[in-house]
Order: structure tokens, then C-alpha cells, then sequence
């Protein structure tokens, strides 16, 4: 099959055997086509002919390569138009063109009172089930399914063995009594490393999950897109934005899959090599923190300053630090490392010999930033811009022009400080700090140190912004 049926589109299948036709969607055409190998689809007619027919008596073809905000109309219009025998609906979201009879519909009203009425039926639907990875118990099969982010089907599915997991979880029913079953009590024993847990140990395990709220699992934790270097707020919202069902992005984070939705994701706490608390503890360590009245390169006075030069001195604090601004990367095939002097060579020094890649940098020349000394970038060359301190931002994105100028594709900005609190932005650009200070700045005119005649300090002039 080919590569390029990685993407979204539409695509048929034709039954060499009787002529019948299928056609389907999907925003990764490869991937669709071998859930139909294994019959994994939600399409029970085509289900039943591959098994019927194999996967071999089937010929695929792709109508049309489309964007995945076309696959609803481009879907539609195929099977208006081929009239395919093994499609049930008109297209689109799956569900339209298909009506019950005013007949059929009376008599699945009756069915469903009569169920409803039915205090078995309600004892069933409602039976208590437990998430064996968690831990949590929940009183039916809707509640478990609408706080892990998935669907009513998915979790049954689940519970009834026909799926390993649901939202990435696996689950189990309760017995009567609303108590782990010596059966679910194995299953979540053998989690623990693969030990088993005594009965004393799954009960505490029970009664620590009862009560969590939803922001303690996974699917409510900051997830972090490595190739955009894009921080989601959730499994649930990353999932949504790349075109992919969370417990495909769910399996990469747990490592069961490699990528979701054609790219490689983590945990966003577990992107960070170092806490910004080691980060500040190493600063104020080594003297790299200073209070005071400072003249800042960008022209503004603050009440504090940081002298990245006192940490960057000892070579063992220098590569710890770049370490940690390389780890967000070492999957973003970064092929070179950007820094504008002073500070920036040492960074880009450091942080491309834990990437495995050159590290070059820029500087002015008649107060233009530019590469001099031989320094050059292919076309489509992907460079990680570093920088010590960040205060406008201005000196980087000067960086980030210089590097497109060049022919080069600039991933993300690494910083060792953010001295902006966060608000620093360079546009399309995703920067990172290891520390995030939000530090006062004055203008000189409205400076309150100035008004107090405390005495003006200037560490020293880069020229950056």
C-alpha cells in the first residue's frame, strides 16, 4: 500500500467477487483500510463481506486526496453518485439518509418503555463498574464513559472483551455487593509491575481513587505535541485538534503506539529535564540573580537583573541547564542550533552537543543581526533558536528572521529565562523557558528607583532587545 495513503480522503472497496462497492472515509486512509483488514470498522455490511469474501477479494482504490474539513461532502457526493451496494447511509456524519418506518418506530417505543420498566433491566444497566488502571468506581456504564472522554459503546465493548481498553483505561464490572470480584482483583493486581496485590492492598487502592476528581487522570493533564511544540490543556483537546479519537493519543502517551494523528506526544511534565525550582534555586546559588536598580539592553530599568554569565561560568551548571533546553527537542529533528552572541554561543554550543547537531550563531553588522564568518542554512534546514535571557523578545525574532532569510525552518525558541512572565510571543514561533520571571519594568521617565536617586547599574551592552 502506498505511503501516501497516509492522509485523508475517500476511498472504495469493490468486491471482486459479486461487483458490490463500499465507500468510505477517513483522515488516514492507510489506517482505515487495515481496521477493514481486521474488521475493526464501525461498518457491520463490509465487516461481514471481508470475513465472508477476505480481505484478498477486495480491490482498494482512492477516489480523492482531501483536506479533512471536504471528507463529509466529498463522501456524500461519491455515493450519490456511485450508489455504492455495501453503504447504509448517504454519507457524511454516518447517520443520514437512514429513517425508521412510523411501523418500526412505534414498535421501538414499546420496547423501550417495557425496558425501562423492567427493574432487571435497570439493575443491569446500572451495575457498578471499577477502572482497573485506576482504581475508580463508578455506579454505570454512562458515568465511567462520560468522565474518561469516550463513548457508552466503548467502555461496553471493553467490558464485554471485545476491545483491551477504552479511553486507554481498562475496565471491569463490580459484583453485587458493589465489591472488587476476586477476578478484577487479580487484573488490577497484576498492574503493580506485574506482582499481584493482596486483597487489603486493592481495597486501599479503591478507597484512594473513590472521590478524584477528573483533574487527577490523564485525560485532564497538559499533553505536549513534539514536532509543533504546541501544549495542550488535555489528551481530549490535543486529540480534537489533530483529528484523532483521545484514545489513540492516549496509547503514545503510555507508549503502546509511536505516534497519533502523524505525530509523537508526551506527558507536558514530562518534557521538562529540570523543575523551574532547580532552575531558580541554581540562579540564586551561583549569584546569577540580582537585586538592585539595573539598565536593561532594552533600554528599561528593573529592580532586578540576571547575570547569566555567573551561572554560564561553570561548565557543569552550563551543560545541566542546555541539557534541559535540548530534552523538549530530541525528538523534533532539530538539525542545528542558533544562538545571537554573547550568551547565546555557549548555549548553542551546549545545547546541539546533547541534540547531536552544529550550533552556529548570529550577530550585527552595522547593527544589522545576520550570520557572518561562513555561517549558512540549506533550504528547509530545522533550527532550535536558543537565548539566556528574554525580556521583549525582539533580539530573537530578529534571530528568526535571519534564520528564514537563510532558507531555514525555525521549530521553537528555547530560553534559559523568560524574564516577561510568559508574555513574550514570536508569532508563529512556540517559545520555551526553563524559569518564567515576571519582573518589574520601568520606562527611564517612570522609573520609581530613579525618583529615589538609587544609584543606576549597567552589567553590560549585547545590543539585544
Amino acid at each position: 500500500m502506498d505511503k501516501s495513503w497516509e492522509t485523508s480522503g475517500v476511498y472504495m472497496l469493490l468486491c471482486r467477487v459479486n461487483g458490490k462497492r463500499y465507500i468510505g472515509k477517513s483522515n488516514n486512509i492507510r489506517k482505515r483500510l487495515n481496521e477493514h483488514k481486521r474488521c475493526k470498522s464501525f461498518a457491520p455490511v463490509i465487516c461481514k463481506a471481508i470475513a465472508k469474501y477476505g480481505w484478498d477479494a477486495f480491490d482498494k482504490t482512492v477516489l480523492e486526496f482531501c483536506p479533512v474539513e471536504e471528507l463529509d461532502e466529498k463522501e456524500t457526493y461519491y455515493i450519490a453518485e456511485l450508489k455504492p451496494e455495501y453503504n447504509l447511509t448517504k454519507g457524511g456524519d454516518g447517520s443520514t439518509g437512514y429513517k425508521h418506518s412510523p411501523k418500526t418506530k412505534e414498535i421501538l417505543k414499546q420496547l423501550a418503555k417495557k425496558q425501562w420498566a423492567d427493574e432487571e433491566y435497570l439493575k443491569l444497566i446500572k451495575k457498578p463498574i471499577i477502572c482497573i488502571d485506576t482504581g475508580e468506581i463508578f455506579d454505570s456504564v454512562k458515568s465511567a464513559a462520560e468522565k474518561s472522554g469516550v463513548t457508552h459503546s466503548c467502555v461496553s465493548m471493553a467490558l464485554k472483551g471485545k476491545t483491551k481498553t477504552a479511553g486507554g483505561y481498562r475496565w471491569a464490572y463490580l459484583n453485587s455487593e458493589d465489591k472488587v470480584s476476586e477476578e478484577t482483583g487479580e487484573r488490577m493486581g497484576r498492574t503493580n509491575r506485574g506482582k499481584k496485590q493482596s486483597a487489603e492492598q486493592v481495597k486501599k487502592r479503591v478507597a484512594h481513587w473513590k472521590g478524584k476528581t477528573r483533574e487527577n487522570f490523564h485525560s485532564y493533564k497538559p499533553v505536549f505535541c513534539v514536532e509543533t511544540g504546541k501544549i495542550f490543556a488535555s489528551v481530549k483537546i490535543a486529540a480534537e485538534a489533530v483529528g484523532v479519537h483521545q484514545s489513540f493519543l492516549s496509547k503514545v502517551l503510555h507508549g503502546i503506539k509511536k505516534t497519533a494523528g502523524g505525530y509523537h506526544w508526551k506527558f507536558a511534565k514530562e518534557v521538562f529535564y529540570m523543575t523551574e525550582k532547580e532552575v531558580y534555586d541554581l540562579l540564586v546559588e551561583t549569584d546569577a540573580i540580582m537585586t538592585g536598580h539595573f539598565l536593561l539592553t532594552s533600554g528599561n530599568h528593573s529592580p532586578h537583573y540576571v547575570e547569566k554569565f555567573n551561572v554560564l561560568q561553570h561548565p557543569e551548571y552550563t551543560e545541566k541547564l542546555c541539557k534541559a533546553m535540548a530534552e523538549n527537542f530530541k525528538d523534533a529533528k532539530i538539525e542545528t542550533v542558533v544562538g545571537p552572541v554573547t550568551g547565546g554561543i555557549i548555549l548553542a554550543h551546549e545545547t546541539g552537543k546533547a541534540l547531536g547537531t552544529r550550533a552556529i550563531f548570529t550577530e550585527r553588522v552595522d547593527g544589522v543581526m545576520t550570520f557572518r564568518r561562513g555561517f549558512t542554512l540549506h533550504e528547509g534546514e530545522r533550527v532550535l533558536i536558543v537565548e539566556d535571557i528574554v525580556t521583549t523578545g525582539g533580539s530573537i525574532r530578529e534571530v528568526i528572521d535571519v534564520v528564514k532569510k537563510f532558507g531555514g525552518v525555525p521549530v521553537a525558541v528555547s530560553m534559559l529565562v523568560d524574564r516577561s512572565g510568559g508574555k513574550v510571543n514570536f508569532g508563529d514561533v512556540p517559545g520555551f523557558a526553563l524559569l518564567h520571571m515576571d519582573v518589574e519594568t520601568y520606562k527611564p521617565e517612570d522609573c520609581p528607583l530613579c525618583k529615589k536617586n538609587v544609584p543606576l547599574t549597567k552589567r553590560g551592552s549585547t545590543g539585544k532587545k
